[in-house]
């Protein structure tokens, strides 16, 4: 018998028996149990067995003639029916779930305020703070501070973030205090998708790191002894800084 055939009806689930008790009916159309047990080598009774599961499963069906039972294999297009029932009822419940999610939505938006300030701490935490500065492509601004970071975020930052950054299409304008570090990591600006503009360290010497993003949200992560960061959604907050920022890189 050809797998294929086997292979997919063992997937439907057809069993040995059952397998062989359809296609032999299938090959010699309306027949009677005793005719198929003597055809197959299947005694009558297992026979009988593999029959109410096969009209259970739909493949087949009975009749009569001359007052005995007979049966007949069902066309294999049924097969390729059901599929057909189960992609539309997929689909039913596609468009289902999607207004039920639209419902939901509208419920947040109408009942719940995000938060306009949210605190991170811990490294992971963080990992998580830089992740969410990605939610939307476009162009960051930040002020970068070089202090010492746990080897898992730098790690982090270095190669996730860095490949999410690209893959999101986001672009960075950094500015940084002059220092030999800050040499080096300007020169990874095009692996890094930034521009990076280095500033007199004096007075321009930052004690965290500071990022516009999204046009109405600041993160200021300090690095200091416990590593903590904040994120503030406000547009006036998100202007402000983005002023002083904008004046900087003018004026370097």
């Amino acid at each position: 018998m050809n797998n294929a055939i086997i292979q997919f009806l063992t997937a439907q689930g057809l069993n040995e028996k059952d397998i062989e008790v359809y296609i032999d009916i299938y090959q010699h159309s309306q027949s009677y149990a005793s005719s198929i047990a003597l055809r197959s080598g299947i005694d009558r009774t297992t026979v009988y067995s593999v029959i109410r599961r096969l009209l259970k499963l739909g493949v087949i069906a009975q009749t009569k003639t001359n007052d005995i039972k007979a049966y007949l294999a069902l066309s294999p297009e049924i097969f390729l029916d059901k599929i057909d029932r189960s992609i539309e009822d997929l689909s039913a419940r596609k468009k289902s779930t999607a207004l039920f999610v639209e419902e939901m939505m509208k419920i947040k938006k109408q009942q719940f305020e995000k938060p306009k300030i949210q605190i991170y701490e811990g490294d992971e935490a963080i990992m998580g703070l830089y992740q969410y500065t990605l939610s939307h492509p476009g162009v960051q601004k930040s002020f970068l501070t070089i202090k010492r970071i746990p080897q898992s975020l730098s790690d982090f930052l270095k190669k996730e973030y860095i490949k999410a950054k690209i893959k999101k299409h986001v672009h960075s304008r950094v500015l940084i205090a002059r220092t030999p570090f800050a040499t080096k990591y300007k020169s990874l600006d095009a692996k890094s998708n930034r521009a990076t503009k280095i500033v007199t360290k004096h007075p321009f010497d930052l004690h965290s790191e500071v990022i516009m993003f999204n046009k109405n949200e600041v993160a200021i992560i300090d690095f200091h002894k416990q590593i903590y960061g904040i994120i503030i959604k406000s547009e006036t907050l998100y202007k402000t800084t983005e002023a002083l920022f904008d004046y900087i890189w003018a004026s370097e």
